[in-house]
C-alpha cells in the first residue's frame, strides 16, 4: 500500500506521521503546501512534491511517475485518532472496495450539501459523495481508472457495492474531516451588483413613475444575482473538495 500524505497543516506533525507508520508501513509520499516545505523539512522529511492550487493535479502527476498500487490518502489536517483508524482499517478488510469517511453533518449543513449537489449533479452528471478528502483508502482498480481520467474523481458517488462508508460522531474530528471554503474576493462582486441594482431602484422611484414592469424588471435582476451568487459559491465549494 502507498500513502498519499498531503502536508496542509504542521500542528503535531510527528506524532500524525509516527501514526499513519505504524499502521499502514513506510512507503509515503509527502505533499507539502508550499508555504511549509520550508518548516516541514527542518523535520527531516523528504518532500515527494508541493503544492499551491491544485493539489489533485500534484498528486496525479506524482501517481503517473509509480507502479499503481492501493492508496491510502491522508491530511495532517485531519486530526484521527486510533479508534477512527482500527475502525477504517477493519473496513479496508481485503481491500477491495473504496473506504471513505463521511463527517457528521449538521441540519444546515445537509441543506446546503444537497443545493451543492444539484450543481454537481447538473454539470457532471454525477453526485459529490460528500466524503472527507482528508481519509480515504482507494484499491489499485480504481486508482487504475483514475489516472485514465483525474485523481479528484475519487470524491465522486460511485455503485455503494464499491464502497464502504465510515461515519464519524465526534465533534472534533468530524469538523477536521470537513473542507471548509474559504472567503474569496470575487464573492464581493454579487453585493456590489445587489447594492448597484437597489441603488437603481430608489434613483427610479424619486425621478420616474415606476410601474408593475420596472418592479418586476427589479425583482428579476435580484434573483439572477442571488442564482449567480449561489452558483459561484457551489463551484468555490467544489473546487475545494476536488482540486485544491
Amino acid at each position: 500500500m502507498k500513502v498519499i500524505f498531503v502536508v496542509d497543516c504542521i500542528s503535531n506533525i510527528n506524532n500524525k506521521i509516527n501514526l499513519i507508520k505504524s499502521h499502514f508501513g513506510n512507503d509515503i509520499n509527502f505533499i507539502v503546501k508550499s508555504h511549509f516545505a520550508t518548516l516541514f523539512k527542518s523535520f527531516g522529511y523528504e518532500i515527494n512534491a508541493t503544492y499551491s492550487h491544485n493539489l489533485a493535479k500534484t498528486i496525479h502527476t506524482l501517481l503517473l511517475k509509480t507502479n499503481v498500487d492501493d492508496i491510502l490518502v491522508y491530511y495532517s489536517s485531519a486530526n484521527i485518532d486510533e479508534k477512527l483508524l482500527q475502525k477504517f482499517i477493519s473496513a479496508i478488510s481485503n481491500g477491495e472496495k473504496i473506504v471513505n469517511v463521511i463527517p457528521n453533518y449538521n441540519s444546515f449543513e445537509r441543506m446546503n450539501n444537497g443545493a451543492y449537489n444539484i450543481y454537481v449533479c447538473s454539470i457532471f452528471k454525477a453526485k459529490d459523495s460528500m466524503a472527507s478528502p482528508k481519509l480515504q483508502f482507494l484499491p489499485a482498480l480504481f486508482v487504475n481508472e483514475l489516472m485514465a481520467t483525474h485523481f479528484a474523481n475519487k470524491l465522486f458517488e460511485i455503485d455503494p457495492k464499491h464502497v464502504k462508508n465510515i461515519y464519524v460522531e465526534d465533534k472534533e474530528v468530524s469538523n477536521s474531516l470537513k473542507v471548509k471554503t474559504k472567503f474569496n474576493k470575487f464573492q464581493l462582486i454579487p453585493i456590489i451588483v445587489a447594492l448597484v441594482i437597489t441603488m437603481g431602484l430608489l434613483l427610479t422611484i424619486a425621478f420616474t413613475r415606476i410601474n408593475y414592469i420596472m418592479i418586476l424588471l427589479y425583482v428579476v435582476m435580484y434573483i439572477l444575482d442571488i442564482m449567480m451568487s449561489l452558483l459561484y459559491q457551489c463551484k468555490l465549494h467544489f473546487d475545494d473538495r476536488f482540486l485544491k
